[in-house]
């Protein structure tokens, strides 16, 4: 179904929410569709029949994953919106645009010579836009050959170990993850389409609230109740960082040493945390490395459910020499007592 694509032309009318439905526009889709799909694929642009895509399990999957605040109806109530008449709706990552070219039809149908010179008028005006952009591109590279790129060294004073590895260690995935987001990561032209889509609905990209339980258990709230799950560890240095919105600098970490065991006591329930002791002391140590393994382990919670660029509101983040924080608004954060 082109789900890796930057670029595809969508077949779109009202009503085209499902294969075999009695609306015209979509029995001419069916009729033609092989004229139309060979022209475009000829060119070496897919063609996607917009009922197939939203019967495809895989493309639930990847709107689940990667735009959990939009609901499973939001592609077919807003395609089948932009247009009164069919239309061909042709989406690119490469191009950072979406056009959208109508096709003149009535309900009885169209002559496959009408269709087939639209289809190629169509054609002719997408390829001349990507012409367009691949010499723009070819220009600007005529205009920067041979400028060097300026180059600085620089040191950090009082530099420790942890913040010195925290962008390479803090951001390590494994190996299962990697592999599972890489299966349903977003083709180029879906992103585009669902961009578009947006502005004509006007609905921005929502964070939602974030969930702590009386048994803190974490939930993203407006996300359909997805939970994030976490050991006791990094879950108390998770909410930690929640309780210190203005970061925390890992060698100041020390200092925090007191309020991350009694947040692990309260997540435990341990009355005696001596076998958590030394867990902590190395969590707070500027110069050992656990703390960035159980930031992995938080951001690799949060890109189970989520994708990336939802997920790194949530999750610590921070450059070297900086306080490590979490961007989340305090105010979508809801916590039982």
């Amino acid at each position: 179904m082109y789900l890796h694509q930057p670029e595809a032309v969508i077949y779109i009318s009202p009503g085209n929410d499902k294969p075999g439905n009695d609306n015209p526009c979509n029995q001419l889709a069916a009729a033609e569709y092989q004229l139309i799909s060979d022209r475009f694929q000829e060119a070496g642009i897919p063609f996607v029949y917009l009922p197939h895509l939203l019967t495809d399990q895989h493309f639930a999957r990847i709107m689940d994953y990667h735009h959990p605040y939009l609901g499973t109806d939001f592609l077919q109530i807003n395609l089948a919106r932009t247009a009164k008449n069919p239309v061909l709706l042709y989406a690119s990552a490469e191009l950072d645009e979406v056009c959208s070219f109508e096709l003149r039809t009535s309900p009885e149908g169209i002559a496959k010579e009408e269709l087939s010179m639209q289809v190629d008028a169509i054609l002719k005006s997408i390829l001349s836009r990507k012409a367009e952009l691949s010499y723009q591109i070819e220009q600007q590279a005529i205009r920067i050959e041979g400028i060097d790129e300026p180059f600085s060294l620089y040191e950090i004073e009082g530099d420790n170990k942890a913040d010195s590895n925290f962008e390479k260690d803090a951001f390590k995935l494994p190996k299962d993850l990697k592999l599972k987001i890489q299966e349903i990561e977003e083709a180029g032209y879906l992103r585009k389409l669902i961009e578009y889509l947006e502005d004509i609905d006007k609905k921005n990209r929502k964070f939602s609230r974030l969930k702590i339980t009386g048994d803190y258990k974490i939930y993203l709230m407006d996300y359909g109740m997805k939970e994030v799950t976490m050991s006791p560890l990094p879950k108390a240095l998770y909410l930690l960082f929640l309780n210190h919105p203005e970061g925390i600098l890992f060698k100041e970490l020390p200092g925090y040493r007191k309020e991350l065991m009694n947040i692990y006591m309260q997540i435990t329930l341990r009355e005696n945390p001596d076998e958590a002791v030394e867990s902590i002391r190395r969590m707070t140590d500027p110069y050992d490395n656990s703390v960035n393994e159980k930031c992995s382990l938080i951001r690799t919670a949060f890109l189970k459910v989520i994708s990336d660029d939802l997920a790194k509101n949530y999750y610590v983040t921070g450059h070297r020499g900086e306080p490590k924080r979490i961007l989340l608004n305090r105010e979508l954060v809801v916590q039982e007592r």
